[in-house]
Formats: C-alpha cells, sequence, structure tokens
C-alpha cells in the first residue's frame, strides 16, 4: 500500500478531519492521563494532532516519539512541531521498528492502530516499547452500523457498483478492531495485561456542510479504485456523481443547524505491560 500517497489527502483535509475527531482524541489523553515528565509513543500518529497536545501535557521535561509509517505524515508533523523540541518525528513500520531502547511511560493511538497486515507481531513488539508496567491506551470505530460516517459511502458505493464484494471486516482497514474480544484476546497474546475495553457513543462535527463532507470522503476514500476494479471505466465520472449525490443525502440527515452531527461509536482499549 502507499501510505505516502494515502497521507497528502488527509493534510490537505487536516482542519475538518481534526475537527471530526477532536471529542474523541480528548476522551483518549483523559484515559491515558499523562503526566509531565513523561515519554510517551504515538503509534500511527497521522498529522500529529494527539502528538502535540500529547507533548503540551507531558511538557518539556517529558518527549512523545510521534511515529507514522507515512513519510509524507512525518515530515508535516516535523513542520507543525518545530517548536517543541520535545517531539521527536519518526517514520517507521511498528511491526517490525526496534522500539527496545524507548522505555516509554505510555503508548497512545487515535485511530492508528487497525491497518497492521499482522497486529499480533505489531502489538507484541509496541509493548517493547513499554518500561515494565507502562499503559497502553488507543481508540477505534465500532462497526459500521453504528458509525454513519463510513456506512454512508460504504452503502453509496455498494448501490453504484452492486458486483463489488462486501468488505471483509476483519482486513486491516478503519473498521478492522470492531470486534472487542478480537482485540482484548489479542493484546493479552501480545505480552499486555489489565487489558479492558470500553465502548462510548459521540458525535463527529467536522468543519462544513453535507457537501464539504463528501467532497472530503472522496479525496481521502478508494472511491476511484473501486470504479475502476468494480465499474466501466468509461463511465467513472458518472459513478462519482451517483455516489456523490448519495453521499450527501446520507450526511444531509445528520445536520443540525449549520452544522453536522454525525453520530458515532468507538472503543478505548487500554492496558499495560507486565510490571
Amino acid at each position: 500500500m502507499d501510505w505516502n500517497a494515502l497521507a497528502h489527502p488527509w493534510i490537505e483535509h487536516e482542519d475538518p478531519i481534526e475537527a471530526a475527531h477532536s471529542p474523541i482524541k480528548d476522551g483518549l489523553l483523559g484515559r491515558a492521563a499523562l503526566k509531565v515528565g513523561e515519554r510517551v509513543l504515538d503509534i500511527g500518529c497521522g498529522s500529529g494532532a494527539l502528538s502535540l497536545d500529547a507533548a503540551d501535557q507531558v511538557g518539556p521535561d517529558g518527549s512523545v516519539i510521534a511515529f507514522d509509517i507515512a513519510e509524507a505524515f512525518i515530515s508535516h508533523l516535523t513542520e507543525r512541531a518545530s517548536d517543541r523540541v520535545h517531539v521527536k518525528p519518526v517514520q517507521g513500520d511498528a511491526q517490525h521498528y526496534d522500539f527496545s531502547g524507548a522505555d516509554c511511560d505510555a503508548v497512545v493511538s487515535l485511530f492508528g492502530t487497525m491497518f497492521f497486515e499482522d497486529p499480533k507481531t505489531a502489538f507484541a513488539n509496541i509493548c517493547k516499547a513499554l518500561s515494565a508496567g507502562g499503559r497502553m491506551v488507543f481508540v477505534t470505530w465500532a462497526g459500521p452500523q453504528h458509525n454513519p460516517w463510513f456506512s454512508v459511502p460504504g452503502r453509496a458505493l455498494a448501490e453504484a457498483l452492486p458486483e463489488m464484494p462486501k468488505p471483509d471486516p476483519s482486513a486491516p482497514g478503519p473498521l478492522a478492531f470492531a470486534n472487542i474480544e478480537m482485540v482484548t484476546n489479542l493484546l493479552s497474546e501480545s505480552g499486555f495485561q489489565n487489558v479492558s475495553a470500553e465502548e462510548v457513543d459521540t458525535h463527529l462535527t467536522p468543519i462544513g456542510a453535507a457537501a464539504d463532507i463528501t467532497a472530503m470522503m472522496l479525496a481521502i476514500g478508494p472511491f476511484r479504485g473501486a470504479i475502476s476494479k468494480f465499474g466501466e471505466p468509461e463511465a467513472e465520472n458518472a459513478l462519482l456523481e451517483i455516489i456523490e449525490a448519495s453521499m450527501i443525502d446520507g450526511y444531509g440527515a445528520f445536520a443540525a443547524g449549520d452544522s453536522i452531527k454525525v453520530p458515532a461509536r468507538v472503543i478505548f482499549y487500554t492496558a499495560s505491560r507486565v510490571a
């Protein structure tokens, strides 16, 4: 997968994405309870909102390793964090990177753990980044039935491309960790203890109207790839228009005054390394 190619549209739509994720990020930080002077690893840091807030909480006596597989995200965050010398952006694959000397007090992740090809290997490796008794807190999406953010474009794609097979819910992707039992077992088998999960209902309130949200999702999602694989190439523009109209209608159903409030359900996972 070309993670750099995927990262650029996210960076271009950074403001609405970070606005949508903001209450979830705050919930994650509240559960992580970072302290001044702690060492933190942010897995799948993306454009860096969580890393920057974590850096503010641990202060200059602490440190934050902002880790992502996409060099484009790391380059972008290096610029955003130029005034925070205790933020260290690092590019690498969490499944194989040598974390053994990190000695972190906490690992955090905001929707950055669901894309591993081999999650057991990844979590076992991430566990090595923690000091004895160190804690991990990360958040993932619950199933699509609880998240119109994904079910609206999913339905639009299915209607426009009836030949497209249904996605495998356990395959790497944004909804891969919706199965709580699977994830908690995975963490227990990867060297973690005190594993728990908490489902929380919330709302996503991105910047913009339904058409703006649709344009953003079309930019960051795999729509053209799906059309080229399961549709007629000469009908690409027409199919995109059909998908766009369906998504605008779908997101428009959640209009609340001048904004859009999309219902969402997320899962906060917590665990610690064996002391």
